[in-house]
C-alpha cells in the first residue's frame, strides 16, 4: 500500500486521470489509454447510504463532478463549503491510498478465465473494503483542538472513492503493460464523532502505512484462501508479503521483464549522457532489436499476455491450470516467535501500529486479520511483549538481552588486577611514537591508561578523525607485552580489515564479530583469561551480537575493550547500548581532531556531531562547497563531474563519492564515473556483464564486494573489500586484485553477482575511512544527523555537498532550502535501547496497546486515554520509588 496527498487544485486533473482508466469508451479501438492501459469498471463510493444522501449522491457509482467537489471540500449539490480552511488558507484535497495485489495474484487474474477473474476481483474488492474499515477504526485521522491542545482521534466514517485498475502504469517503449490488479482509494473527507464533515489528517495515515498495507494483504490472502487458493506467506522483502502458491517465479518474472529491460536501458542512457532520457529517446534505445507493438484492444492485450505465458511453458516451465487447491502446512517456527523476532529486527522498541503490522504480515494466509490481532493482545497479556512509557513497546527477549549486557559489563568493570602495567604501556607508547613520528598526546596517553587498566571491560570513545587507531595500536601492543593474546573485531569485514591496517599491532589478528563467535563456539579460536578483544565501531553492534559477545567474555575470563562513537552510524538492528554503557564502564574520550588541520572543518564536524547543522552548512556555503541544482539527476551529474576533475590529479582511492540514498543511485553514480574513466582511455574495451545491475566491468575498473567470497584453502574476501580489475577473460571471467590480499582472484558466473563498481559507495561502507576529498550527494528524505557527520568527517582536505531543489522543495529561495537541508541533517536516527524507557505495570498498557476489536465511540477518546495513562503512571510502583 502506498499513500500520497493530492492537492485540491489537482482534483480535476486527478479525477480525469482515474476516470480515463475506469470509464469504458464507446469504441473498442479506444479501449486502451494512450499509454496502453486498459479501461476497467467505474469508480465506487466508500460511504454509508445516509452520508451519501446527505451529500445528494445517489447510488455507489462515482461521478466526476461529485468527486471533484468533495476534493475541493464543497457540497456536490449546493456548492457550500463542507470544511473550514486550514492554517495555510487551503482546504486540502485528498489522500490516494493505492492497494496493489501481489504479482502472482495479478498473473493468475491475467491468465484465468472469466470465472477466475471474477473471483480474484471479488476477493480484492472485499479486502479493500475490510481495510478501509480497519483504517477508520484504528488510525486517528481527525484532529480536534481542546483548549490549547490538538488531539488526534479516529473518524466515525470516511468518505472515499475507489477506482479499480488491472494493469501497471505503461512504460514508454515497453509495449504491452504488465498485469497489475490494484485500486486507488481516494479519501476526500472524514465524518467526525459529532457528525461534522472535516478534512483528513495525512500524517497519521503515512505513519500507519505499513499496518494498512499489511491488513490489506492479510485480508486478501484470507479471501483468496476461502476461494480455494493456497497461500505462500513470508515472501518478498523481509518476509512481509505473500504469493499464490504454485505460480512459478519465472512466470512472474516474465511479466516484469519488459519493464526491467526498459529501466536498464534508461540507466545505460544516464551513464552515457548524465541525464534521464526523454520519452522519444527512451523508446528508441536498446529495444531496437525487439520492437514491441502496443496493443490497442483488450483482445490484443490478452494475446500478448497469453504469448508470454506460452514462452515460459515452451522453456520447460509449468503454466498453472485455472485453479489450485491445496492446504498450507504449519510453519516450523510458531507465530509468536516470528512476530517477536521481526518486531525488533530494526530497533529495540516499536509502536502498537508496528506490532499490528508485523502480526498481520507474519500470519498472512494462516488466519483471519482479526484473529491475528487477537493473538497480539495475548502476547501482551502473557508479557512476551512489554508496554513501556513514552508510547512504545519492546519484547521480553530484547529487554532480557539488554539487562544481561548491562549486568555482565557491570561485573567486568570491577578492578580485578588484570592491568598490563606501567612498563608495558610505556614501551608500547614508545613503539607507536616511533612509528607515527611523534609522542602520544596527553589525552591519548590517558586513554591508554584507561583501556589498559585493571578492569576486564573498558570503553574508548573516538569521534571521527581523533586518532583512535593509534590508541588501539598502543593498547594492543601493551597487552601483547604483558603476555596477552589480542584479537581485533568489527561488525563488518571491511572495518575489521581496516582495523588491522590502522593498528599494526593487530595486523593479521582481525576478523568479524560473527566469525569470532562462530569459531569460539567450534573451538577453532582460543579465547581465555589471557585474551583481550578490541571491538571497533562498537556503536554498530546490535544488541543480539553484543549479548553473545559479552557472554563469551564473561565465560572465558577474557577482557573486552569497546571502541566507537555513539554519534556516528548506529547499528542496523536493535541497538543503542554503546552510549548507555559509556556512562557506567571505565571510559576515555578523545577530542583532538587529527584527520584535518583545518580549524573551520574541525568546527563544522563538531557542529554536525552536536546537531548544530545550521552552523555547519553556513560554513560550507561560505566556502563555496554547497552546490545547489534543480533536480536530483543534475546534482548527481555535478558530483560526478567534480569527481572526474579531481581524479585527474588524485588517486581514485583518495576521492570518495558518497550517497545516502538508494542502491540504485549508487549504481547510477558508479556507471557515470566509469563512463568518464572510459572516455579518458583508462579502461579496457572488453566488458563482463554483472547480474543485477545495468553496467559491466572492464580492465582497470575499481570494484567492491557486496558479500563475502569463499574459496577452498584461500583467505576469505570480506564484504566491502575493494580492488582493481586486472583482466576480463573472453569467457566473461574477471581477475581482481583486492587491496587486502597478495594474490589476484578470478570471479565468474554467479560469483560476479557480488561484484559492483567501487567508485561510489553508500555512507555505511565509508565509515572509518580516511580520504583526501569527499563528494556527497544528499538532501533527500534519508538525510539525517549521523550520516551527515560521517560524510563530512572522512576527508583531510574538505567535503563538497551536492543537493537539489527538487529534494528540498520548490517553494521559497535557496536560503530557505538550505535551512530545510540543515533541519534534515539535524534529525537523529540513533538507536535507543528499551532500558531508556520504564516498563508500565500490567494494568496500564496506554493508548493503542490493547488492540481494540471495535472502535471507541466516546466523544473525547484521545483525552480520556491520556488521562487514564497519566493517572495509572502516577500509581505505578516504579514511579512511586
Amino acid at each position: 500500500m502506498t499513500a500520497s496527498s493530492i492537492g485540491a487544485a489537482k482534483g480535476g486533473g486527478y479525477a480525469r486521470y482515474l476516470e480515463a482508466k475506469t470509464t469504458l469508451p464507446e469504441r473498442g479501438d479506444y479501449y486502451l489509454t494512450p499509454g496502453g492501459e486498459p479501461a476497467q469498471a467505474p469508480g465506487r463510493w466508500f460511504a454509508s447510504p445516509d452520508t451519501l444522501a446527505r451529500l445528494g449522491i445517489e447510488g455507489e457509482t462515482v461521478e466526476g463532478q461529485d468527486f471533484i467537489a468533495l476534493m475541493d471540500g464543497r457540497h456536490p449539490r449546493s456548492g457550500e463549503w463542507l470544511r473550514r480552511e486550514g492554517a495555510g488558507g487551503g482546504r486540502g484535497g485528498g489522500i490516494d491510498l493505492t492497494f496493489s495485489a501481489p504479482k502472482s495474484v495479478s498473473v493468475r487474474w491475467a491468465l484465468g478465465d472469466e470465472r477466475e477473474r471474477s473471483d480474484i476481483e471479488a476477493a480484492h474488492a472485499a479486502a479493500v473494503s475490510e481495510t478501509i474499515g480497519h483504517l477508520t477504526r484504528e488510525v486517528p485521522v481527525v484532529r480536534r483542538r481542546y483548549g490549547g491542545a490538538v488531539v488526534e482521534e479516529p473518524a466515525r466514517e470516511l468518505i472515499a472513492a475507489e477506482y479499480r485498475h488491472t494493469t501497471a502504469r505503461g512504460v514508454a517503449g515497453a509495449g504491452a503493460p504488465d498485469p497489475q490488479l490494484h485500486s486507488h482509494v481516494v479519501v476526500t473527507n472524514a465524518v467526525r464523532e459529532d457528525g461534522r464533515i472535516v478534512a483528513v489528517a495525512s500524517r497519521p495515515v503515512y505513519r500507519s502505512a505499513r499496518e494498512i498495507g499489511a491488513f490489506y494483504r492479510s485480508a486478501l490472502a484470507s479471501e483468496l484462501a476461502s476461494r480455494g487458493y493456497a497461500i505462500e506467506g513470508g515472501t518478498g522483502n523481509q518476509g512481509r508479503y505473500f504469493e499464490i502458491a504454485g505460480v512459478r517465479r519465472e512466470l512472474i518474472d516474465a511479466f516484469c521483464a519488459r519493464s526491467r529491460e526498459v529501466a536498464q536501458a534508461a540507466e545505460r542512457f544516464r551513464a552515457r549522457w548524465g541525464r534521464a532520457p526523454e520519452r522519444g529517446e527512451l523508446r528508441s534505445l536498446a529495444l531496437e532489436n525487439r520492437k514491441a507493438k502496443i496493443p490497442v484492444t483488450r483482445v490484443e492485450l490478452q494475446g500478448v499476455w497469453n504469448e508470454t505465458a506460452e514462452r515460459v511453458r515452451l522453456a520447460g516451465l509449468e503454466c498453472l491450470p485455472s485453479h489450485v487447491v491445496a492446504g498450507r502446512s504449519d510453519p516450523k517456527i510458531p507465530l509468536e516467535d516470528r512476530v517477536a523476532e521481526h518486531l525488533t529486527e530494526r530497533a529495540a522498541t516499536f509502536t502498537a501500529s508496528e506490532m499490528r503490522a508485523v502480526l498481520l504480515e507474519q500470519s498472512v494466509g494462516e488466519m483471519l486479520p482479526g484473529a491475528a490481532l487477537a493473538r497480539g493482545r495475548e502476547m501482551v497479556a502473557e508479557r512476551r511483549v512489554l508496554p513501556l512509557e513514552d508510547g512504545v513497546m519492546t519484547t521480553l527477549n530484547v529487554r532480557a538481552q539488554e539487562q544481561a549486557i548491562e549486568g555482565r559489563l557491570g561485573e567486568l568493570a570491577r578492578p580485578v588486577g588484570r592491568e598490563v602495567g606501567e612498563t608495558a604501556r610505556r614501551l608500547a607508547g614508545e613503539q607507536v611514537a616511533e612509528r607515527i613520528g611523534g609522542p602520544l598526546s596527553r589525552e591519548q596517553t590517558r586513554a591508554l591508561e584507561v583501556v589498559g587498566g585493571p578492569e576486564r571491560a573498558a570503553i574508548l570513545i573516538g569521534p571521527a578523525g581523533t586518532g583512535k587507531g593509534v590508541v588501539i595500536d598502543a593498547a594492543a601492543s601493551a597487552e601483547q607485552l604483558g603476555g596477552y593474546q589480542t584479537i581485533g573485531i568489527a561488525v563488518s569485514g571491511s572495518t575489521a580489515q581496516r582495523l588491522g591496517q590502522d593498528s599494526p599491532a593487530l595486523a593479521g589478528k582481525t576478523l568479524t564479530l560473527d566469525a569470532l563467535l562462530a569459531r569460539s563456539e567450534r573451538d577453532r579460536q582460543r579465547v581465555d583469561q589471557f585474551t583481550t578483544i578490541f571491538l571497533d565501531e562498537a556503536g554498530m553492534a546490535d544488541t543480539s551480537r553484543l549479548d553473545r559477545l559479552t557472554g563469551l567474555v564473561e565465560r572465558t575470563g577474557a577482557k573486552l575493550v569497546l571502541v566507537g562513537d555513539g554519534q556516528q552510524l548506529p547499528s542496523i538492528g536493535a541497538g543503542g547500548m554503546f552510549d548507555r554503557l559509556a556512562t557506567t564502564l571505565p571510559s576515555a574520550e578523545l577530542s583532538n581532531v587529527r584527520r584535518t588541520l583545518d580549524s573551520g572543518e574541525q568546527r563544522a564536524w563538531a557542529d554536525l556531531r552536536a546537531g548544530r547543522s545550521d552552523r555547519a552548512m553556513a560554513h560550507y556555503l561560505a566556502r563555496g562547497r554547497l552546490h545547489m541544482a534543480d533536480t536530483r539527476d543534475q546534482a548527481i551529474e555535478r558530483a560526478v563531474e567534480n569527481w572526474a576533475a579531481l581524479t585527474k590529479t588524485h588517486s581514485i582511492s583518495e576521492v570518495a563519492l558518497v550517497s545516502d540514498a538508494s542502491n540504485q543511485e549508487i549504481a547510477r553514480l558508479n556507471a557515470r564515473a566509469q563512463h568518464y574513466r572510459a572516455e579518458r582511455g583508462e579502461l579496457g574495451t572488453r566488458e563482463a556483464p554483472i547480474p543485477g545491475v545495468h553496467y559491466g566491468v572492464r580492465e582497470g575498473d575499481r570494484v567492491a564486494m557486496i558479500a563475502q567470497h569463499h574459496e577452498q584453502g584461500r583467505p576469505r574476501i570480506e564484504n566491502g573489500s575493494q580492488g582493481e580489475v586486472r583482466n576480463v577473460t573472453p569467457a566473461g571471467g574477471v581477475l581482481i586484485e583486492f587491496d587486502t590480499t597478495s594474490e589476484p582472484r578470478t570471479l565468474s558466473g554467479e560469483d560476479l553477482a557480488n561484484v559492483r563498481l567501487g567508485y561510489a559507495q553508500h555512507i555505511h561502507r565509508a565509515q572509518g575511512a580516511t580520504v583526501s576529498r569527499t563528494l556527497v550527494v544528499t538532501g533527500g528524505w534519508q538525510t539525517s544527523k549521523e550520516p551527515a557527520y560521517v560524510e563530512a568527517s572522512r576527508s583531510r582536505n574538505g567535503t563538497d555537498w551536492f543537493v537539489s531543489r527538487e529534494d528540498l522543495g520548490l517553494q521559497g529561495r535557496d536560503s530557505d532550502r538550505i535551512v530545510r537541508l540543515a533541519e534534515r541533517m539535524g534529525r537523529s536516527h540513533s538507536q535507543t535501547p528499551s532500558l531508556e524507557h520504564r516498563s508500565l505495570p500490567d494494568h496500564d498498557w496506554g493508548p493503542g496497546f490493547e488492540i481494540p476489536v471495535a472502535p471507541s465511540r466516546s466523544l473525547l477518546p484521545g483525552i480520556a486515554r491520556t488521562v487514564h495513562r497519566v493517572v495509572s503512571r502516577d500509581r505505578s510502583p516504579e514511579r512511586s520509588r
